[in-house]
């Protein structure tokens, strides 16, 4: 690492600094640039397998790649985003939705999966793959809107405008090997800079910066432009004649990331090295670079120099094309041929003649005609050499598959006679040598999809959001995408498998997901029902046998969601017990029949009662009647006393 002072210029680092730390970091590389250069003319059976001139005949290299590559990478990304804790929370539930939709759209319309499987194969050859990140706005004029809500109009009369952004996307540029620069460093986090090369061609370098008056005035110098656009569109030592004539001649041009200054520095190279311009960090990336850290093959705790993988078996793969080379010297050389006595014409008709020809001939012993007058060359130490070359060849093979990985993937090969046990033990040895660099991969693209997820959160308006999610994204919901702080820890951020799924696996899996649930549920349903243990035991139970199954997410989530729902619902009365509910109803029906006869017995108490009144009264009254009589009868009696006569 560099630890003196960095001269700056007006804008940053200077020009020459910049081509100072570009040439120093390429000759750090320079001995796995020229082995990588070699490796690709391998494969492309450029030379062969030692790295001579020539055209390999038994290309190792490209048999082992074209074996690794699906292995290791086989179908795109999907994105794969939800929040990171159980507790409930609609926004960051809103957020995920929107960012995982974008995301998907991104990388459908970016053809990621193009982009990765340059990169895949770069790591597989050179050592070294990495993907960067554009974020491209368009821009348009747009009307002015004035207070009023009217177009603002100018002193010419026409509408005013102004540029505004009304569309936006990301898109993904594999940096091929060579155009890719790093401050030479043991991890990816004290990488200070990162640099990337570009070939543009006169038009391309003046609309992109020909506002520059110095650049424009350059490019008006036709001496500049003659010693300046030199290259092909690819960079060769000793490009050809007819490449540079079938191209337009291209300037190269390095975009140099700095992270302590966090500028972007573009320069032209060279002698005099030119600054084309400094922009100020716009995407204002958590680790500020556009790009992941770059996929290596090889890789140790000294530094970062990538070592290509066909470096690890050259001599093996060196050694059978050694062999395959000695087989076809010995079958060049394997041919019939022999003598015969030139005196015997018809046996030289014989010999010459088409297969299935007779001759004729009179007065000769055949057997010791062909025994004394033919003589073959003998090919039998040849055949013996070519078989022991070939043994020779298949053992150097099985060293070189046991020292790449290959024999693994090999014996993971499945069998169609063999048991469902075996194949999935020799399944799962097959990938074991694999797992490792599909596992590098997986985390390379995942980091590449939170840069991706990074910029949309930050940068795309909440319209572009909206089109490319299929999710309304509220003002609220804007702010909270905008929060990078609260979004990274409440929202998780990862991709699925890149490797297609054995279907035989996912259906076991299921069914054994599917037994799993069915025993918890038998066992400690009743628990729960009669409210001996509570129900968010057997929730957290569930999740703790759903967690190690693949694909078990979504049921999470909605086991979560389901307890959330439950919690917010008010709390059911536990189940009656149907005898104390017939208790209940014989004694609410005994109560009502009692209810009923003490209704009766009281209206008939009543009815009594009113007749003894009744009863009470009439007596009362026949007593007044009597009593009145009596009177009567009494006055009477009284006058007949005193006058003697009756009344």
């Amino acid at each position: 690492m560099t630890t003196e002072a960095e001269p700056t210029g007006p804008e940053g680092i200077s020009p020459e600094r910049w081509n100072t730390r570009i040439s120093e970091a390429a000759n750090v590389e320079r001995e796995w640039r020229d082995k990588g250069k070699e490796v690709v003319d391998i494969y492309r059976a450029e030379k062969t397998a030692d790295g001579s001139a020539g055209r390999g005949r038994f290309n190792m290299l490209f048999a082992n790649t074209s074996i690794l590559f699906p292995s290791v990478y086989q179908q795109p990304p999907q994105p794969d985003v939800r929040r990171r804790f159980q507790r409930p929370d609609d926004l960051a539930d809103a957020a995920s939705g929107v960012l995982q939709g974008a995301l998907t759209a991104a990388f459908d319309e970016a053809n990621l999966d193009a982009e990765i499987r340059r990169a895949v194969q770069e790591v597989l050859l050179p050592g070294r793959g990495t993907i960067r990140v554009r974020w491209l706005p368009t821009l348009k004029p747009q009307p002015v809107i004035g207070a009023d809500g009217q177009p603002l109009m100018g002193e010419d009369g026409k509408p005013q405008t102004e540029e505004r952004k009304v569309w936006e996307v990301l898109d993904y540029d594999h940096i091929y090997w060579e155009d890719f620069a790093q401050e030479p460093a043991r991890r990816w986090k004290e990488c200070q800079w990162v640099a990337f090369r570009h070939y543009l061609t006169k038009a391309e370098l003046k609309a992109e910066f020909g506002d520059n008056a110095e650049i424009a005035k350059k490019l008006s110098d036709d001496a500049w432009v003659r010693g300046t656009f030199i290259h092909a569109p690819a960079e060769e030592k000793t490009p050809s004649s007819k490449a540079i004539n079938a191209a337009e001649p291209r300037v190269m041009v390095w975009e140099c990331w700095d992270k302590g200054q966090r500028s972007i520095d573009w320069i032209v190279p060279g002698q005099n090295p030119t600054l084309l311009r400094s922009d100020e960090d716009s995407l204002d990336l958590k680790g500020f670079f556009p790009c992941p850290e770059p996929m290596l093959s090889i890789w140790t705790t000294k530094n970062m120099v990538p070592v290509p993988e066909y470096e690890i078996w050259r001599d093996l793969a060196a050694e059978v094309a050694r062999i395959t080379e000695r087989i076809d010297a010995i079958m060049k050389r394997m041919k019939v041929r022999g003598l015969y006595n030139g005196s015997i014409e018809e046996l030289a008709e014989a010999l010459d003649g088409p297969d299935g020809k007779m001759v004729a001939v009179a007065g000769v012993d055949m057997a010791s005609a062909m025994n004394q007058n033919v003589w073959m060359i003998p090919l039998d130490m040849l055949a013996s050499a070519a078989v022991a070359l070939y043994n020779a060849r298949e053992q150097a093979k099985q060293a070189l598959y046991e020292v790449s990985g290959i024999s693994d993937v090999l014996r993971g090969a499945s069998n169609p006679n063999e048991t469902a046990t075996a194949q999935r033990i020799k399944g799962n040895f097959g990938t074991l040598r694999i797992d490792d660099r599909r596992r590098a991969l997986s985390a390379f693209l995942r980091d590449l999809t939170r840069i991706s997820a990074e910029i949309l959160a930050s940068k795309f308006s909440a319209p572009t959001l909206s089109l490319m999610s299929g999710r309304e994204v509220t003002p609220e919901l804007e702010a909270y995408l905008r929060n990078e702080s609260q979004l990274m820890c409440l929202v998780d951020i990862e991709t699925d498998s890149t490797v297609a799924a054995d279907q035989a696996s996912e259906q076991e899996a299921a069914q054994a997901l599917v037994a799993a649930i069915g025993g918890l549920i038998q066992t400690f349903g009743p628990l729960v029902q009669d409210g001996t243990i509570p129900k968010q035991f057997l929730v957290e139970m569930l999740k703790m046998i759903l967690k190690p199954f693949k694909g078990s997410r979504d049921v999470l989530d909605m086991i979560g969601q389901a307890a959330q729902m439950a919690e917010q619902q008010p709390e059911q009365p536990p189940p009656l017990d149907p005898k104390v509910e017939a208790m209940k109803a014989k004694l609410e029906l005994d109560g009502k029949k009692g209810e009923q006869e003490m209704q009766i017995r009281q209206e008939e108490h009543a009815f009594d009662m009113q007749e003894r009144a009744d009863n009470m009264k009439m007596r009362q009254m026949e007593f007044r009647a009597d009593m009145e009589q009596r009177g009567i009868e009494a006055e009477q009696n009284r006058r007949e006393r005193l006058f003697g006569v009756p009344a």
